[in-house]
Formats: C-alpha cells, structure tokens, sequence
C-alpha cells in the first residue's frame, strides 16, 4: 500500500479519535477556574444508575440539567470547604463508605468492576463522601451556636409517647438531634446559596 495513503488512514483515525475525545470533554460549566464536562455527568449518570440499581434510567434533558446542577452544588462544596481549610480523617471517611455500601447491599468488588467497566476513576465515590463530610463539618462550625431546639414542643411529643422514664430520655435526646439536624439542613442550604453568589458560574 502506498506510504501517502496509510499516512492518510492513520491521520485519519487518529483525527476522529480526538474528535471523540473532545465531545465527551466538552466542558457544560465553569466555576471559577473549575469546570464540569461531559464525562463528569456521564459518570455522574453511570454511577447513580449503579447505586440505585438500574431505577434511574431516564436520559431526558431535565434529568441531565439537575445532575449538572447536583454537580455545582458539589464543586462548590468542594471550593468552599477547601478555602475554609477544613479537613476530615482517613478513618472517618472509610467508616463512612463501609456504612454507605453496606446500606445499599454492594460489596467492594461489585463497586470495583462497576469502576472498571466504566472506566471511572476507583476513588469517585470517596471523592464524593469526603466531600459532604467535609460540608457538613463546615455547617456545624458555622451554625453550632444557632441550634436551638423548642424544648416544649420536644416535651409535648414525649407525653404523646406515653413511654416509661428511662425511655423517655433516650427518646428526648433523638428528638433533639432530629431537631438539630432539620436545622443544620436547613443552613446547609441557605449557605450553599449564598456560597453560589461568590463564585462566577458560566454556562457554555
């Protein structure tokens, strides 16, 4: 075969290899100087149908538009817990994927192969727990002293249990913590929206 003619193919293949390459990195949103392409919300995508075993199958441009949504509120977690220097141990993270996994029944291997066969970086999901627990170590720094439970209405549920003395303690400190959870929640995203405001996000 002529030399011109397989410098031709291979020029060839190689141009449509990087044609491919460049539309599943087409960068979707700036934030700053982070950016989300393509590939993260395909991952994105690939990862919460694995987890959910399949259930979320729909490919339509509002399931798309509130994963990319999903995925700037997580670069901006990620930015603000960065700048704020908090910081989360080994331990905690790891108790916290075993937990995760063991909850929605997949083992290391199955999470392993899914990595794999996806070709998806083998830290995604980590990534993605070290980045709320950081968030939510950020929140209760930030709101600890604002969390303040009614008392009389924590009270007013325990006499509607009708439950015995010893009971009623235990009870009395899970509803706090519910309470102060709903309002670490609530904080967490009144912040998350203010946190949006700092930062230049551009939709390309």
């Amino acid at each position: 075969m002529n030399k011109k003619i397989i410098f031709f193919l291979i020029f060839t293949i190689f141009t449509f290899a990087a044609k491919a390459t460049q539309l599943s990195n087409k960068v979707l949103v700036s934030i700053d100087n982070s950016i989300i392409t393509e590939l993260d919300v395909n991952k994105e995508i690939n990862f919460l149908k694995f987890i959910n075993k399949d259930q979320t199958t729909s490919t339509s441009e509002l399931f798309k538009k509130e994963i990319i949504n999903s995925l700037i509120d997580r670069k901006i977690k990620d930015i603000e817990t960065n700048y704020y220097k908090v910081d989360v141990s080994e331990k905690e993270i790891e108790n916290t994927l075993y937990n995760y996994l063991e909850k929605i029944k997949i083992t290391s291997e199955m999470l392993n192969s899914f990595y794999n066969k996806n070709e998806i970086e083998k830290d995604y999901l980590k990534n993605v727990i070290n980045i709320d627990l950081k968030w939510s170590k950020l929140i209760r720094q930030m709101y600890e002293s604002r969390l303040n439970v009614n008392l009389t209405e924590v009270n007013k549920q325990i006499e509607q249990e009708k439950r015995n003395i010893e009971d009623n303690e235990k009870f009395k400190n899970q509803l706090i913590i519910i309470e102060q959870n709903k309002l670490l929640n609530k904080f967490a995203a009144i912040h998350l929206e203010k946190s949006k405001k700092k930062y230049l996000i551009k939709f390309l």
